[in-house]
């Protein structure tokens, strides 16, 4: 055998190695949000569609809200104190899970009708403070209705949503999860760490550290 026909089978295998890798990096991208159910139950919180500028949104509860990084149209929006469902209150609170980069505290620090709070959260490290940071603020009556925020609104608003689910309102951690992670609020597989701190959260332990500090000031 020549050593040119050794190559051309050397080349020949890195084509095909090369094109096998391409394909599973095509079907691991086609996988990275998870898909979610075509019904949705009644819990789990309602789609608020046609707002311009703020995407991903949802209302969780009468008093809290979820979505993805408000663009300058949609801090805009919140900083004429107007309402995102009719009939609704104003939100009040802007609360900002970003680690980088918000806009939040500067577009809206020139409305006196809208409070911005935030919260560096890093999603490859969630930290039980910032957990509790998050719940005094949620559960703040003076507070709402408030709206969490992270880039997406995917991960990391979804990871604290779903405690809030388990640590105020009740719900099963395997509940929660499930409402995290198959939603339709464009989860990341890639963040399995997020469900996982869920399941493992000594739930107690944080509900006593909220009490003990009280309402956010």
């Amino acid at each position: 055998m020549t050593l040119q026909r050794i190559g051309l089978r050397a080349s020949g295998r890195a084509r095909a190695a090369l094109a096998a890798a391409v394909a599973l990096l095509v079907a691991g991208c086609a996988q990275d949000r998870v898909v979610h159910r075509a019904e949705r139950p009644a819990l789990w919180a309602a789609a608020i569609p046609g707002m311009s500028g703020l995407p991903n949104l949802f209302c969780v509860t009468p008093g809290l809200y979820r979505s993805a990084q408000p663009s300058s149209d949609g801090l805009l929006y919140l900083s004429e104190a107007r309402p995102l469902l009719p009939d609704a209150p104003p939100v009040k609170t802007v609360l900002s899970l970003r680690a980088f980069d918000d806009e939040d505290e500067e577009l809206l620090g020139r409305s006196p009708l809208v409070r911005t709070e935030g919260i560096s959260f890093k999603a490859w490290h969630p930290e039980d403070e910032d957990v509790v940071k998050f719940l005094r603020i949620a559960t703040t009556p003076e507070l709402q209705p408030l709206l969490v925020h992270c880039k997406h609104g995917s991960d990391r608003t979804g990871m604290m949503i779903a405690i809030y689910r388990i640590a105020v309102q009740g719900w099963e951690k395997e509940a929660a999860v499930d409402e995290m992670t198959n939603g339709g609020y464009g989860f990341h597989a890639l963040w399995q760490n997020l469900p996982a701190y869920v399941m493992e959260l000594d739930v107690g332990a944080i509900q006593a550290q909220v009490a003990e500090a009280g309402p956010w000031r």
